[in-house]
Formats: structure tokens, C-alpha cells, sequence
């Protein structure tokens, strides 16, 4: 993308982004009463209370609280989308792009995809991982397999576990991978 692409797309965020924190506000609010926490009325300008202007808001511990359960829900929304995008056929690369990681990924010094994984499949150093390994299950739809997916790191033939024999989209993975790039940089 270019620079001059960069301020367009942030302007086309920016509606959504600001609706998701309106709904994200009311969500808190009710969650915050429907639990028994309390409301409480603010200053709408921390810096300026003289102003009088005011808006209610949730009690610090009940509204906190109410954050920690959308931010479980959203991550449980996030990894079934992160499951149908697979299935749809959609790479760790694909994906990550779409989630807007790539600073993260370069912050870690890690490819898009693997920023990806390591979002939807979890810390790789939590005890569930060293123990068992990190997998991110989905189903195929070309053979209807349950798919261990180990992420983009060694390539489908090995990340892909439990495909059924002659899967077609797997054997298609495996040569779009095996594919050089041309000299356009496509391919692939």
C-alpha cells in the first residue's frame, strides 16, 4: 500500500472504529447494571469540570469488569471468524493482513502470518503449549477433516495435520507453496 493510500484507508476506519466504541460504551453501561454495579455521573471533560457538562458512566470495578467479559466474547467471535477464514480457504497471511497485525508483527520481528497464529492460538510459551503443542483446529471442506493446524511455519504438508488421504486442497497448498515467485513478484 501506498503512503498516499495510507490517510484514505484510516478515514474509511474511522467510522467503524468509532461506532464499535459508541456499542462498546452501551455494552459496558448495561453489563455494568445488569451484574449490580452502580453508575456513576462524570465530568464529559475530565480537565474542565467547571463546564458542568456531564455523562454516566459505569462504577471503575463494574465497568472494568464488564470490558474483561466483551474482550473474552470478542476474542471467541475472533477465533470463529480466524476458523471460517481457513476454511474459506484463506492463508495465516491473508488473515493477518485483514486484523491490521502488521505492526505487531514487525514489532516482534515476526512474518504476518505468524503474528496471526500466535494471536488466534495463544502464547506459545503457556504450560497448554509446551505440554500438548499449539494447534488451531478447523474443518476442511474439500475432505470434511478435522485440520490440527500448527500454523504457517514448516508449510501445509506438515502444519496441516488430519486431512484425508488425496485431499484436493491440500495437495493444492502444498503446490501453491512449492510455486517460485515470478519476476512481477506474483505467484504463489
Amino acid at each position: 500500500m501506498t503512503d498516499q493510500a495510507e490517510p484514505g484507508r484510516r478515514q474509511a476506519r474511522a467510522k467503524p472504529v468509532d461506532a464499535a466504541r459508541q456499542w462498546t460504551r452501551r455494552a459496558v453501561l448495561d453489563l455494568a447494571r445488569q451484574s449490580g454495579g452502580c453508575t456513576v455521573t462524570r465530568p464529559t471533560f475530565r480537565d474542565r469540570p467547571d463546564l458542568g457538562m456531564t455523562t454516566s458512566d459505569a462504577e471503575p470495578m463494574a465497568g472494568f469488569l464488564a470490558v474483561r467479559d466483551l474482550e473474552r466474547a470478542a476474542r471467541e467471535f475472533t477465533r470463529g471468524y480466524v476458523r471460517q477464514a481457513r476454511e474459506d480457504g484463506h492463508t495465516w497471511h491473508e488473515i493477518g493482513a485483514a486484523l491490521d497485525l502488521g505492526p505487531s508483527a514487525a514489532h516482534r520481528g515476526v512474518s504476518l502470518a505468524e503474528a496471526d497464529y500466535d494471536d488466534v492460538a495463544g502464547d506459545p510459551d503457556g504450560e497448554y503449549a509446551r505440554r500438548y503443542g499449539r494447534t488451531f483446529a478447523w474443518t476442511c471442506p474439500a475432505c470434511r477433516a478435522t485440520v490440527s493446524d500448527r500454523g504457517p511455519s514448516s508449510g501445509p504438508a506438515d502444519d496441516e495435520q488430519g486431512h484425508a488421504d488425496g485431499c484436493p486442497r491440500l495437495t493444492d497448498a502444498i503446490a501453491a507453496r512449492e510455486t517460485p515467485w515470478d519476476e512481477t513478484g506474483s505467484g504463489r
